[in-house]
């Protein structure tokens, strides 16, 4: 059957996904904006020729300006912000200055940043909630985003300082790479470190890239060598802190025989570590140094270095002189990418990271820099253009789907079969969860196209609305074999929406498989307030049939409302019958398929031949 590209029904299906709905003081409700093309606000062209700039006590060349100027050009040639509203500017190091309004501590810890390497670059600002003004316009509802950057020995942002030993003229501070220091890896942090593919995308296969500091992060040095860092040992540490212990007094102070006994300890695990004096300090990355570190590090109790615990360690570091000098000439010494996702489940930060991941023009990025003869009189193209679009493809229905929706009192019928399958359901709203949606696919054994959910939603936006007043609503569900006994049920739900997301009244069915041919079981949720006299509760039943041991196992699920008259059957048997449930005259007006919670690869279904019927 031939496949037809279907243009127009594409932007019809995306019209009506993308009506943006405004939500008093917080902004535009992201999934009704995700589809809309708002860009930036405004398209930085650098005709002037870059000046150097004085900053404080650090000079950056003309050419360096220029750089940061470039990289703001290459961000936007590459990157169109879909959903959300994108700034793009360029900077210098900060400059530490004194402030009256910021505490001791906040101070000494700003002091610090003097001692960071001469940094520069591009930085991108992703506002999430908007509103319009006057004019139409979109604009940020607050300041709420994430941000992209592209830095020149960029040090601060990727790291965690060791503040309590560190200094307006020396920097140290942990590199929490947990892709080389795999013991204690928290489960949250490679899950997040491979989003969307990040982990194994070919385009910076070949640079150093992480996950670090709720960023994801790529670092280009020439030749992929290491970082001009370097270690410091227990001695160094401990000579450092011994150092800081009267400017600490100053900024927290302690207690007179406080302050004896943290000095008393000190000496003392200078004793115990006489031995190891030369080895390689290494930190927890949550390791909160201050007095009371030394206060609390009495004998018989874990200290900084104790490494009984199992959890992960790092050694702590300081940029090589040579190389922080260096930084202050033109030539970078490493090349830094960064970007933040705070909302990973919605469609903007799929779309930002995946515009990073395929059209930036890495490679030139690399070259331009540490391989200048490969690039030379060449101008910067991403690989792929930001305002390309991604063709829908749209089958031929099937011929059983063509003779169902012909039926006069058939109101809705999707079996996906105009579906391509890899794909999003056309015509369903398919929600995002860990970086993946839910999918057309096919399965052995079975006949016709799936949409398989795995923690994932899925609403329907093509379904004509209201619901007929009587209706029969039928689908068909398939869990796996071993599918994992007391994972999420799949719940189906009927609501009448005042404003999208928001029901104010609703049905629910949820059905979970058993396990090892045993009976699954079906929860029938509802909620008819008013007026007062119809159903509103929950209730567990049996569903017998659906259990885990099969191949496929499949149920049909049937729910009919006439007039006040509610009923549920589970494989054409009755299970639930209520003769006052729903007032007569209510009209239904959403459809949604929800299993968030299941991640395995068993903890799946899969729905299709999803019928309403007029009765």
């Amino acid at each position: 059957m031939k496949n037809i590209i279907l243009i127009a029904l594409a932007a019809i299906t995306i019209s009506a996904q993308a009506q943006p709905v405004y939500v008093d003081r917080i902004g535009f409700n992201l999934e009704s904006i995700a589809d809309i093309d708002i860009g930036w606000m405004e398209i930085r062209k650098h005709a002037i020729a870059p000046k150097a700039k004085q900053n404080g006590n650090r000079i950056y060349s003309a050419t360096q300006i220029g750089y940061s100027q470039q990289f703001v050009e290459w961000m936007q040639q590459s990157y169109l912000p879909k959903g959300c509203l994108g700034n793009a500017t360029y900077f210098q190091n900060y400059i530490y200055r004194f402030s009256p309004t910021n505490s001791l501590l906040g101070n000494a810890v700003n002091q610090h940043r003097d001692a960071l390497p001469h940094s520069y670059g591009a930085q991108t600002k992703i506002f999430i909630y908007l509103k319009k003004d006057e004019k139409g316009k979109f604009v940020p509802q607050n300041n709420l985003g994430d941000n992209w950057q592209i830095e020149a020995n960029q040090l601060e942002s990727i790291t965690t300082p060791v503040s309590f030993i560190s200094s307006a003229d020396e920097y140290y501070f942990l590199w929490t790479n947990y892709k080389a220091q795999k013991v204690g890896y928290p489960e949250y942090e490679k899950i997040k470190s491979n989003l969307f593919g990040f982990d194994t995308h070919k385009n910076i296969k070949p640079y150093h890239h992480f996950y670090t500091n709720s960023q994801h992060v790529v670092v280009m040095t020439k030749d992929n060598a290491a970082l001009p860092f370097e270690q410091i040992t227990i001695g160094d540490f401990f000579t450092e802190a011994e150092k800081q212990f009267p400017n600490w007094q100053k900024i927290e102070a302690l207690s007179n025989d406080k302050l004896l006994k943290a000095q008393n300890n000190l000496i003392r695990l200078k004793k115990k570590y006489k031995s190891n004096w030369n080895e390689i300090a290494e930190l927890k990355p949550d390791a909160q140094i201050n007095l009371y570190s030394f206060v609390n590090a009495n004998e018989g109790y874990d200290d900084i270095f104790d490494k009984n615990d199992g959890n992960a360690r790092f050694p702590i570091l300081k940029v090589t002189k040579t190389a922080k000098e260096l930084c202050k000439k033109d030539q970078p010494q490493w090349l830094v990418m960064r970007w933040t996702l705070s909302l990973t489940n919605e469609s903007y930060a799929k779309h930002l990271q995946e515009s990073i991941l395929n059209n930036f023009n890495f490679e030139y990025f690399y070259n331009f820099f540490f391989a200048p003869e490969k690039v030379k009189g060449q101008s910067y193209k991403p690989l792929h253009s930001p305002t390309l679009k991604e063709e829908v493809t749209i089958k031929e229905r099937s011929e059983k789907a063509t003779e169902i929706i012909a039926d006069k009192n058939v109101f809705f019928y999707d079996d996906f079969s105009n579906n391509a399958v890899g794909y999003k359901p056309i015509g369903w709203q398919a929600k995002l969860n860990a970086g993946t949606t839910a999918v057309v696919t096919n399965l052995d054994g079975l006949d016709g196209n799936w949409v398989q959910l795995r923690g994932h939603s899925l609403n329907a936006l093509a379904l004509k609305k209201p619901l007929p007043q009587n209706f029969t609503l039928t689908y068909d569900v398939v869990a796996p074999q071993n599918f994992t006994w007391g994972a999420k049920g799949l719940t189906l739900q009927l609501s009448r929406e005042t404003s999208p997301g928001n029901a104010e009244s609703f049905i629910k069915l949820k059905v979970r498989p058993g396990s090892n041919g045993s009976n699954g079981e079906a929860t029938l949720e509802t909620k008819f307030p008013y007026p007062p006299g119809y159903l509103t509760g929950s209730k567990w039943f049996a569903a017998e049939g659906f259990s885990n041991n099969k191949k496929n196992n499949r149920i049909a699920v049937t729910i009919k409302k006439l007039a006040e008259k509610l009923e549920v059957y589970i494989n054409g048997k009755s299970i639930a019958v209520y003769q006052k449930a729903i007032p007569d005259a209510h009209l239904f007006n959403a459809l949604s398929f929800d299993c968030s919670g299941n991640s395995a690869e068993n903890d799946t279904y899969y729905i299709s031949n999803i019928k309403i019927t007029k009765d």
